[in-house]
């Protein structure tokens, strides 16, 4: 790389962080992959939960813009840059050790997939432990198989996408399929054809979860842009705006 080229790329990427402090840009960009209806670019304002990061930081005078990757490659560019943090995270100490995490944009449920016609009913995760257990690619650290499927019979089968993942089940190649119950749902209605009908899942929730905005701790001013954020959000609950947002995405826990 050409000397001038080298000294010109820092001055570059500095410029697609957000310099709140100063009054500089009132704008911040950000990462999200895709997890409908909470995520995704073919939805209107790129999903329930976008929307609301969206108009939560709108409320505090700054204008939140959306870039989707794939979940592995948005963390790593909301770590590294340019962006300056990525929507759509579980709190994890390994996660929390990089980012700051905001409070919750909104609580979900994890649950068993299973066919309508193969009985299914769990007690403690050991009881799928001589199961074959679907799970999507980027959400098995999410889950806490490892032990509970140790000396067990069973495996775990890692799908690509949930579309995959929910094929894999209507096929037979794995006898649960472990997910998001608003995720798996809209899945089922919109994005598979055949069999869909035969997909049920277990009311007794794996876990519950909520879902955090997160901000690289790389950013000067990360604190500040956290706080207009959750002040936002605080905002957005208040006025009612929340629930509207809401009812314009059916399915949602």
């Amino acid at each position: 790389m050409a000397r001038p080229l080298r000294l010109l790329l820092p001055c570059l990427l500095l410029l697609t962080v957000p310099c709140l402090a100063d009054g500089l840009s009132d704008s911040v960009l950000l990462t999200s992959g895709e997890w409908p209806p909470f995520y995704s670019a073919s939805l209107p304002g790129g999903g329930f939960a976008n929307r609301v990061i969206r108009e939560s930081f709108a409320l505090e005078g700054i204008a939140a813009d959306f870039t989707f990757l794939p979940w592995r490659r948005a963390l790593e560019t909301a770590d590294h840059g340019p962006a300056a943090g990525s929507a759509g995270w579980m709190p994890m100490a390994v996660r929390e050790k990089r980012f700051l995490f905001s409070d919750p944009v909104f609580s979900s449920t994890r649950v068993f997939f299973h066919l309508r016609d193969v009985p299914f009913d769990w007690r403690r995760l050991e009881d799928v432990r001589d199961l074959r257990v679907g799970i999507t690619l980027g959400s098995a650290e999410e889950f806490p198989f490892k032990d509970a499927m140790a000396g067990g019979r069973g495996k775990l089968d890692v799908a690509s996408s949930y579309e995959a993942g929910m094929k894999m089940l209507i096929a037979g190649r794995v006898d649960v399929y472990a997910c998001n119950k608003a995720v798996g749902l809209f899945i089922l209605v919109n994005r598979i054809g055949a069999g869909a009908d035969r997909v049920v899942y277990n009311p007794r929730p794996i876990f519950t979860e909520t879902n955090h905005l997160i901000l690289s701790r790389r950013l000067p001013d990360a604190e500040a842009l956290m706080a207009r954020f959750n002040k936002g959000l605080r905002r957005l609950r208040g006025s009612g705006r929340y629930d509207r947002i809401r009812l314009d995405y059916p399915g949602l826990d």
